[in-house]
């Protein structure tokens, strides 16, 4: 018979036994459980993730392949965290990743908008042109349409001439007459960049010797042309004195001045009238003291083309006509049955405001100051021959009653301008120092 001791210790060490016999089956199937849920993950991201993409593949393989390791080598105790797995793909590749494309391809996908990437096709065009085809300089020039009104400003007059697309082909000759190509094209673009750069004055320059050595009535000489007169109403109309323009200078009005007084005190060989005319004063005798006003300084000249019926004013020296500045163009009137005479004149003292007239072939045909009939208008400014032309007198610069003959051969021989022209032409031309030459 054992003792009690013996008893309770054999009972206690047989149910100690039977619990571990029980506990030892479950972590026998540890490792087949964990194999088992790793398998069903592989099915699932196999068979019901199909979308990943390869990196997430490859991911998700590793990934698996651990879990596998895992579950084989009975590791339960391990302390990483884990994985999560979006359930939304990314929309574009990390920085890195993947393949880098090439780089052309990589420029096309840096572009957000179109106007950059017309700006590297149009530079892939240029490099792309022969050596010895000039290159198409930027849309907006100083050309003005040959039927653009005068009164048009300079941009306006340049944003709506047709322009080159950056689709057309690069060895496409037909280009539009007035497109900016060539040495007149690349001119006028230049001074188009520096009238963007406020210097009306260096473009002013540049455009007037550009005109100096072609054609003035030629298509590229009237596109000079049309850009210098917009030049001009800023710079020689315009109230604002240009800090480099020797044309113009500040003034200030002191006691006792008038604008006759200043224009003759200036020396500007210009009549009184422009003062008034370029500041905009409305009424001469209320000038105010110390008021600044802008002055023009003189002389001006104009250069007559009878084929054209146009007249061109320029501004120099008159011993120096190869630099004379050009200003603008006038439209005027000549005489009939080729009356004009050619020749090279000056503004005699024979210069009238308001005149009278007789007809020199007929006496009995007089008209009075205030005449509205008066068919010189309201201007005259005599001319005198210079040199072999000495002799002829009689002839002047005047307006018309009849603003339908500008244009045309009616007068007796005269030259004959608008209202406004001849006014224009009255304030600039100064007597005994204008040149006016009359060419074929």
């Amino acid at each position: 018979m054992s003792l009690p001791s013996q008893s309770s210790r054999s009972a206690r060490s047989s149910s100690v036994h039977y619990r571990r016999s029980q506990n030892s089956p479950i972590r026998r199937m540890l490792p087949a459980i964990l194999v088992l849920i790793a398998l069903v993950m592989i099915l699932w991201f196999a068979l019901i993730r199909p979308s990943k993409n390869p990196d997430q593949q490859a991911n998700t393989s590793e990934q698996t392949n651990a879990a596998t390791n895992l579950a084989q080598n009975g590791n339960t105790n391990s302390t990483q965290p884990p994985v999560e797995i979006s359930n939304s793909a990314p929309t574009r590749s990390l920085p890195g990743s993947g393949n880098r494309p090439d780089p052309q391809q990589e420029a096309e996908n840096t572009i957000a908008d179109s106007s950059a990437l017309e700006e590297i096709q149009n530079r892939t065009q240029s490099r792309n042109q022969p050596q010895n085809q000039p290159q198409s300089q930027p849309q907006t020039s100083l050309n003005t349409p040959q039927n653009q009104p005068a009164s048009t400003s300079l941009l306006d007059a340049t944003r709506n001439q047709p322009t080159q697309t950056t689709q057309q082909p690069t060895t496409n000759t037909n280009r539009p007459s007035n497109s900016n190509t060539g040495p007149i094209g690349f001119q006028l673009d230049t001074a188009q960049r520096m009238v963007n750069q406020n210097d009306r004055v260096g473009a002013r320059e540049l455009l007037s010797r550009a005109l100096h050595n072609i054609d003035p009535s030629s298509a590229d000489g009237k596109r000079i042309r049309d850009a210098l007169t917009e030049i001009n109403r800023v710079l020689v109309f315009g109230p604002v004195v240009a800090p480099t323009d020797p044309m113009c200078e500040e003034y200030k009005i002191k006691s006792g001045d008038s604008l006759s007084r200043i224009a003759s005190r200036r020396e500007l060989a210009t009549h009184w009238k422009l003062i008034q005319r370029v500041n905009r004063i409305a009424n001469p005798s209320r000038i105010r003291l110390d008021q600044t006003i802008k002055l023009v300084r003189g002389p001006f000249h104009a250069i007559v083309y009878k084929s054209k019926h146009r007249m061109d004013i320029y501004h120099g020296s008159p011993n120096n006509p190869d630099q004379w500045i050009f200003i603008t163009s006038l439209n005027v009137g000549l005489g009939a049955d080729n009356g004009t005479p050619l020749g090279v004149f000056t503004i005699s003292t024979n210069k009238l405001e308001n005149p009278g007239w007789v007809n020199p072939r007929d006496a009995s045909e007089r008209y009075t100051p205030d005449d509205p009939a008066n068919p010189i208008g309201e201007y005259w400014l005599g001319l005198d021959g210079v040199g072999e032309y000495a002799t002829r007198t009689g002839d002047g610069l005047h307006g018309t009653i009849d603003p339908d003959s500008i244009g045309d051969d009616q007068s007796m021989g005269c030259v004959r301008l608008a209202d406004q022209d001849i006014a224009l032409v009255y304030e600039l031309l100064a007597e005994r120092v204008s040149v006016v030459e009359i060419r074929p």
